[in-house]
């Protein structure tokens, strides 16, 4: 295994593959590097679950054989990734963070880690979630917690929790997570690296096992997640099947930005140094041109965040084994067990569990109204900002147990949900953007939305912010595990 290369765990995918094309450095080198790193720093943060490194070093040896051929596979060609241990990966095993698939090994792919596959990429592996990637922390039934990097008596965020963890520790340059309700954004605003819930276009296959009917049909989706903004793009390009180098939707230059703020959502307050965060963002961004100025939210929150809960509930209890599916199992369930995880947010999800036929389809044309209502809004703003959070990452803790904001002991969903859950029902694309730190170092990042189907524009638009910001993208430095003999 080469030993002398650590900094390639440092650069960027944009760089890796460059340096890869132009032959500068081996495909092989890369992966070996950042198995090198996974074998020294992954104890620490218990991000990647499962290794494939054989297929791995079988791959990158022939993207290398290829290019010597002059043949380039993709934007990806020889370039390492990773992915959730949500997506099915054909031959290698996907838990899905449910205990009866613990060695479960799926004969496809997932459409959008075929898409990574078929552009060059190289899968070192999976990466960890929580118990049916249904939590903001990170604890898999099998597997264990994952912890953030930055500071490893706290989460690194679920449920894409691992997948953060992974890049804010170097352990790859690419990941692939999901959301549902923060599940990419607020595992990227804890580990202080970028990630796009982009717009919903349809069921989101791949996540279950195939034996399960897919029932929830709406709000979840699939997203690239990276240490940087350009890496996002690279990455979304490989899923969509474009040339990277190919064209974006006009954007405006940053001096043209039109950029509208809201400091909170749901009527709970971001905490001091959240708020410092986005005002000093917003300062360097109005003194780089941009037009910025404070907006209340363009839809009614609280109306938002009920349709999500009702959407969600009827679709997930759906999915139930049949006597959960009716009472007096049903109300154990979510008055039961979820309430004691989530607080108020069961019972709202509970409310969409009763929901016959004609209520939920009420819930999705309400749906579509609040989304109509936030498109009018980006007639006359281009891009909307908002926390990801109320505060930046906290300790560990079991699901449900109480949290502080400011001081003020509050339940354990409150400084999240009301910025995550609104906004990911309405289907539009959201960037979450490293944007600064705690005096203590934990990262925090932005929420930025755009008007649906404008993904491309808005991490062109990201990445020019990003910019101005100047946020360091390199990986969290950790103590190295000891090394086995037949690795010195």
């Amino acid at each position: 295994m080469s030993r002398n290369v650590p900094d390639l765990t440092s650069c960027s995918a944009v760089e890796l593959a460059r340096r890869i094309r132009a032959r500068e450095v081996s495909a092989v080198e890369v992966l070996e590097a950042h198995l090198d790193r996974i074998e020294r720093q992954n104890p620490a943060v218990n991000a990647v679950v499962t290794l494939d490194a054989e297929r791995a070093r079988a791959r990158a040896n022939a993207a290398d054989a290829a290019l010597a051929r002059d043949e380039v596979w993709g934007p990806l060609h020889g370039v390492p990734f990773t992915v959730k241990d949500q997506f099915s990966t054909a031959g290698l095993r996907t838990t899905y963070a449910l205990p009866h698939y613990a060695d479960f090994v799926p004969a496809a792919d997932a459409p959008q880690v075929a898409c990574l596959k078929e552009a060059g990429g190289v899968l070192m592996g999976k990466t960890n979630l929580p118990l049916a990637a249904y939590d903001w922390q990170c604890d898999h039934p099998n597997f264990g917690r994952a912890n953030n990097p930055w500071a490893l008596d706290c989460t690194p965020g679920g449920s894409s929790g691992g997948s953060a963890a992974a890049l804010a520790a170097g352990l790859t340059p690419l990941e692939l997570g999901a959301d549902v309700a923060g599940s990419i954004r607020i595992p990227s605003h804890f580990c202080g690296v970028a990630g796009l819930r982009p717009t919903e276009d349809g069921p989101l296959r791949g996540i279950r096992p195939p034996d399960r009917p897919a029932t929830v049909r709406h709000i979840a989706v699939a997203g690239p997640m990276a240490r940087t903004v350009e890496d996002l793009q690279l990455e979304w390009a490989a899923l969509c099947g474009a040339d990277p180098a190919a064209s974006v939707p006009a954007t405006p230059s940053p001096d043209a930005l039109r950029i509208a703020v809201t400091p909170e959502l749901g009527g709970v307050p971001a905490d001091t140094d959240t708020q410092r965060v986005l005002r000093d963002a917003t300062t360097a961004w109005g003194a780089a041109g941009c037009e910025v100025k404070r907006r209340p939210a363009p839809f009614d929150v609280e109306d938002a965040f009920d349709t999500w809960a009702r959407i969600q509930g009827f679709e997930l209890t759906a999915g139930l084994p049949a006597p959960l599916r009716t009472p007096p199992l049903k109300q154990l369930v979510w008055q039961g067990y979820v309430r004691s995880k989530f607080g108020s947010l069961a019972g709202r999800m509970a409310k969409g569990a009763s929901l016959g036929p004609r209520g939920y389809f009420r819930a999705l044309d309400r749906r579509a109204a609040l989304a109509d209502a936030l498109d009018a809004f980006f007639d006359d703003w281009d891009l909307w900002v908002t926390p990801v959070a109320a505060t930046p990452t906290f300790t560990h803790r079991p699901t449900g147990a109480a949290r502080t904001l400011e001081g003020v002991s509050v339940p354990y969903a409150l400084p999240i949900a009301p910025y995550n859950c609104p906004t990911a029902v309405l289907g539009h694309p959201i960037l979450t953007l490293p944007a600064g730190r705690t005096p203590t170092g934990r990262p925090i990042g932005l929420q930025v939305h755009a008007r649906h189907g404008a993904d491309a524009a808005l991490l062109a638009a990201g990445r020019r912010l990003e910019a101005v910001l100047g946020c360091d993208p390199a990986p969290a430095s950790l103590a190295e595990a000891p090394r086995t003999d037949d690795s010195a």
